[in-house]
């Protein structure tokens, strides 16, 4: 079983890295490795989630196969199996017995080369804090696919023996003094992206609700919980990140998606946590991270909301060509600076750090405890009463009222979708279509509220601003329709 983490780095930082302290002065070997990676045409390991190389170090070949295991915060976990081959040519007869087999026998297609990895490995081997074996290596060089080739520079820590929370201690010690971003790829992953080409690279991952089996213990809910919000964020952070692409404009759902899922993350850690009695004060810190990263992508969320759904309607009501040219040079401006403070706040190191602490959480085994009902009921019960309060006066309420109300139905959203199916999955499956329902209505206010502040800053960047123009935008702003701010009765609570 492989257990490593993950981090990216910039190459200009390589230098500073292998001059921490704690590195400098422990031995090191260096290897030039190349790696050929094989598949089929039809890509049949690479969806078996199985990569399958030969590796040349100069003097030995080396062929490796690895299964699909588990990828949390940058910690990979899978099985396994490498020996040495007599030469660039696989070998099947050491393989055979294993789990890999009968993926490998089932195969129609032949294995053919589909790309390969260039690179320079600096290894060292360190101690952990209590002791655990741990392997840092250090790759610089290249992936490589026909004509295309995407740069390589990592860093990775192996645990080869002793406790793995070792290795998210030398980590968490590591993000602090240089910058490195987890990575969510292997490089049989980037390796098989770059194979396919850029059209093809990143898909949008919506939320996939947990589903433990009836009965489960709080800390296998919770865990769960953080474990698929988690990875929702991760799947989509790529696309969001990645360099712009004139065969593959701009697409706001990656945004929108990570966004979600910190929204989920803050609930999971939060009162899902609390009432799980898990973690709760490890995972402050956490939290409070969550909810400075929200903010920030929040900024840029807003701003993709306002240039797809509500500039295209107003813009259009300027007669004037060369002004509107002007305010739509000033939004794409502004919306560019939001994404690129957002694409700072995700690779940051704040952010980091509260991902592997999160990681860190998660890969340390708890005993089992019952899903304590009245903390989480009482929880359910506080959201529920402050919906049914608002519901009979809803035109009444001020902006900021709503947008808490907004806040609250979206947190009582997310943990029935995490607990629902612990109490009454009808019952609570009526109350995801209300509150569904209830975040489209509220969230068509909070949507004007913050264009509000979107055309105010668009006015105030232009070189003249004009109070009249900005009139004039806000005028037509309040004529744009919104749903009629009434919802339905709250169906019975699903937890009594």
């Amino acid at each position: 079983m492989e257990i490593e983490l993950k981090l990216q780095l910039p190459p200009s930082a390589l230098a500073a890295l292998r001059a921490d302290p704690l590195l400098a002065r422990l031995p090191s070997t260096r290897q030039q490795l190349e790696n050929l990676y094989f598949d089929t045409a039809q890509r049949t390991l690479a969806q078996a989630g199985i990569s399958l190389r030969l590796r040349s170090d100069g003097q030995h070949w080396l062929q490796t196969i690895k299964g699909r295991g588990s990828s949390q915060a940058g910690l990979y976990q899978r099985e396994e199996i490498e020996f040495v081959v007599a030469g660039p040519a696989l070998e099947w007869l050491p393989l055979a017995g294993t789990s890999f087999e009968p993926t490998l026998k089932a195969l129609r297609d032949p294995l053919l080369p589909q790309f390969h990895t260039r690179f320079e490995r600096h290894r060292q081997l360190l101690c952990g804090a209590t002791g655990a074996k741990i392997e840092l290596a250090i790759d610089q060089g290249e992936i490589l696919a026909g004509d295309r080739r995407e740069p390589l520079c990592e860093l990775e820590l192996e645990l080869l023996d002793g406790p793995v929370d070792d290795v998210f201690s030398l980590a968490l010690l590591l993000v602090e003094r240089h910058p490195l971003v987890l990575g969510h790829l292997s490089k049989a992953e980037r390796g098989s992206r770059l194979a396919q080409g850029t059209q093809q690279i990143f898909l949008v991952l919506k939320t996939n609700t947990p589903t433990p089996s009836p009965g489960a213990d709080a800390q296998t809910v919770a865990r769960l919980a953080i474990a698929q919000s988690l990875a929702h964020w991760q799947a989509n952070e790529a696309g969001f990140l990645r360099p712009p692409d004139h065969h593959k404009p701009y697409d706001s759902e990656y945004l929108h998606q990570i966004r979600v899922a910190v929204r989920r993350l803050r609930v999971a850690c939060g009162p899902l946590a609390r009432a799980a009695k898990w973690n709760a004060e490890a995972l402050a810190p956490v939290r409070d991270g969550l909810g400075t990263l929200g903010q920030r992508l929040g900024a840029a969320r807003d701003w993709d909301v306002f240039i797809e759904e509500t500039w295209p309607a107003l813009v259009d009501g300027l007669h004037d060509a060369a002004l509107r040219q002007k305010l739509q040079e000033a939004a794409d401006l502004l919306q560019g600076t939001a994404h690129l403070q957002a694409s700072a706040a995700l690779q940051g190191r704040e952010t980091q750090r509260l991902l592997l602490q999160l990681g860190r959480r998660l890969a340390q085994p708890d005993a089992a405890a019952a899903l304590p009902t009245d903390a989480l009921t009482a929880r359910l019960e506080k959201l529920a009463h402050l919906l049914r309060q608002a519901l009979g006066k809803l035109e009444h309420l001020s902006p900021a009222r709503l947008h808490r109300l907004r806040i609250a139905a979206k947190q009582l959203r997310y943990l029935t979708e995490f607990t629902g199916h612990q109490y009454n999955p009808q019952a609570a499956d009526l109350w995801l279509e209300w509150l569904k329902k209830a975040q489209a209505v509220l969230g068509a206010r909070n949507d004007r509220v913050a264009a509000q502040t979107q055309l105010k800053a668009l006015c105030a960047s232009l070189n003249r601003p004009s109070e009249k123009i900005h009139r004039q935008l806000q005028s037509a702003l309040q004529k744009q329709p919104l749903p009629e701010l009434a919802l339905p009765s709250l169906p019975d609570p699903y937890w009594r």
